[in-house]
């Protein structure tokens, strides 16, 4: 009896991230989910007692503090490899977790910073670029090999930089394809975020 209870609830967990992913949380309905897996809107409350619980228990803030700790991870990492000369294939196994990360919880990262509206994450890609700022910060310099740059100057470019990553990741996580796919183009993603950017950092 309770092995049927778990299958009901992860088959409403499953239909709710679906939809929240194609939908939002706002213009998702209760009714959607129902019909998604053939029950009653009823045999959902059974389960969870309004759609903000069910949200929250498919999108969990502990999920976006993961996110963010990996981030900064690679943003020191990727730093200091460049300063230290250690080549990217040196950090693996970083890359692998990301990717594992982004391939688990593709649904997920999407609803948390762009399908938001109406949860606690509508200020996520904000406070994502704030955290990625203050963790670069100490690597930035006033005065490069190929230009000069003021501190505000950095911080805006920083600022522009920060939201094309942030896109060209959720434009790949929004695309339906393979995981091999996904990962080739995330791999050639990051080789191009960190070798397209290198003279920035010189």
């Amino acid at each position: 009896m309770q092995a049927k209870k778990d299958e009901v609830k992860n088959e409403i967990e499953s239909a709710a991230l679906k939809l929240f992913f194609k939908k939002g949380y706002i213009d998702a309905k209760m009714s959607d989910i129902a019909k998604e897996i053939n029950i009653s809107v009823g045999n959902i409350y059974t389960y969870f007692k309004n759609k903000k619980e069910l949200f929250y228990a498919v999108v969990s803030p502990t999920l976006v503090d993961y996110l963010k700790n990996v981030l900064v991870e690679s943003i020191h990492l990727y730093n200091q490899a460049y300063f230290d000369g250690i080549k990217i294939a040196e950090n693996a196994a970083l890359l692998e977790e990301q990717m594992n990360a982004l391939t688990k919880y593709r649904m997920q990262i999407v609803i948390i910073f762009e399908r938001n509206k109406g949860t606690i994450y509508q200020n996520s890609k904000n406070e994502l670029i704030d955290l990625m700022h203050e963790t670069k910060r100490p690597y930035l310099k006033n005065s490069y090999k190929s230009y000069e740059i003021s501190s505000e100057e950095n911080i805006i470019l920083l600022d522009i930089i920060s939201n094309n990553v942030i896109d060209m990741l959720l434009d790949l996580l929004k695309r339906e394809l393979s995981e091999d796919s996904r990962k080739r183009i995330f791999e050639a993603l990051t080789i191009y975020r960190l070798y397209g950017m290198k003279n920035l950092n010189e």
